[in-house]
């Protein structure tokens, strides 16, 4: 039995499905369950491919302070293009819940990421001392992963919706970039502690611009009161 992978893929995913849960589970029957799962599964397709391409050019430009700082400028543009590519579909264009399908998106690919960072991490010899704060401080980043890229995934779904995909693209680089920033310290093979600082960018943006700006103003007002008579007659 792998531990370290069993850990790590605690950490990943607890903190994705989580937000998943806390943001749908009071809103079920509002759009297409299997549509939802289907995209956060996606997410994970999408998290394998770019927790691969991550970790094999940090690989090659840890040493290079400048060349890192590149790296992750144009890394958190690339994701952000990959989700754009994915979410711009002619098929779900037109549809109210697109962010929400987003969101589920951005959770699934955070997960793998999650997952890839901490186990390539917790494979390093570690006291039981580092080991216990490593595991601390990846929950930590997981929890702001997750919710950065929820965040941005949303973002870029109601920018389709809304035919306003320049403005939501732009703001998504800027978070996204803003975001990998914190990640500079995991990069530069510094101490885990120092991978705290992205929970203060996720969860405001998660909790006052996406949950509190966007996901509730999205669904139509027609479809909100019919579903809301459907919860009452329950």
């Amino acid at each position: 039995m792998d531990l370290n992978f069993y850990l790590a893929a605690t950490i990943g995913f607890v903190p994705s499905f989580g937000i998943l849960y806390f943001t749908w589970g009071k809103l079920e029957g509002l759009f297409s369950e299997k549509r939802l799962f289907f995209n956060y599964f996606v997410g994970w397709i999408i998290g394998i491919f770019i927790s691969v391409f991550f970790l094999m050019i940090m690989v090659a430009v840890w040493a290079y302070f400048d060349l890192s700082l590149m790296f992750v400028i144009f890394f958190g543009m690339f994701t952000e293009l990959v989700k754009y590519v994915f979410l711009n579909r002619r098929k779900t264009r037109k549809e109210y819940a697109l962010p929400y399908y987003g969101f589920a998106l951005g959770l699934g690919l955070a997960a793998i990421w999650n997952v890839s960072l901490t186990y390539y991490y917790l494979r390093m010899p570690l006291t039981s001392g580092q080991y216990a704060i490593a595991a601390f401080s990846f929950f930590v980043l997981s929890i702001a992963m997750s919710s950065i890229h929820a965040s941005t995934s949303a973002l870029i779904g109601y920018g389709i919706y809304k035919k306003e995909w320049e403005k939501y693209l732009l703001q998504s680089f800027g978070f996204q970039i803003l975001f990998n920033l914190t990640l500079l310290p995991y990069i530069w093979n510094m101490y885990p502690a120092t991978y705290f600082w992205g929970i203060i960018i996720g969860i405001p943006l998660l909790y006052y611009k996406v949950y509190k700006g966007v996901l509730i103003y999205t669904i139509p007002k027609k479809v909100m009161k019919k579903w809301a008579n459907n919860q009452e007659s329950r």
